[in-house]
């Protein structure tokens, strides 16, 4: 006699068939879940949170005769009373940003990606550079100096 079952069960079956599959012959890099966990960790309640409002590479196929193949990819992050403008190069194995906090204002920065984190400054105009950053998973937070708000967080993305 055949066992009744029922077609979501099935599926559920199947389902944790593939995933066990997938798991043993393509299991996700431990960096993937590193960069994970991390981008879980840094989210907190106490910091806003800035958009990404332009990302470069979707003007790609618009831009695709003008453009450059080698060309540094510009981000746009909105947050609430300011924006964080980043420029992403290639450099070596890694990637160099530079950066501009709109209204101009010196800050502290914190890069978070999957190298680890790095800790750099923005001058007076809101100026900031920083150098071997991982390529992968990246946040930045801003904090502005002498301000009381809280800090800015941008969304998390992949260069």
């Amino acid at each position: 006699m055949a066992e009744d079952v029922r077609p979501e069960e099935e599926d559920d079956r199947l389902f944790e068939t593939l995933r066990a599959v997938a798991q043993r012959l393509d299991p996700v890099p431990a960096e993937v879940e590193a960069a994970a966990r991390g981008a879980y960790t840094w989210r907190t309640v106490d910091a806003e949170l800035a958009e990404l409002a332009y990302d470069s590479l979707l003007d790609d196929d618009r831009l695709a005769g003008v453009r450059a193949d080698d060309a540094p990819r510009t981000l746009t992050f909105e947050g609430p009373a300011y924006s964080v403008e980043i420029e992403v190069a290639t450099d070596g194995g890694g990637r160099r940003l530079l950066g501009q906090l709109v209204p101009p204002a010196p800050a502290q920065i914190e890069v978070r990606h999957s190298g680890g984190l790095l800790r750099l400054g923005a001058d007076e105009v809101g100026r900031f550079s920083a150098e071997g950053v991982a390529p992968g998973p990246v946040s930045l937070r801003c904090m502005l100096e002498g301000a009381d708000g809280p800090p800015l967080d941008t969304a998390w993305v992949t260069v």
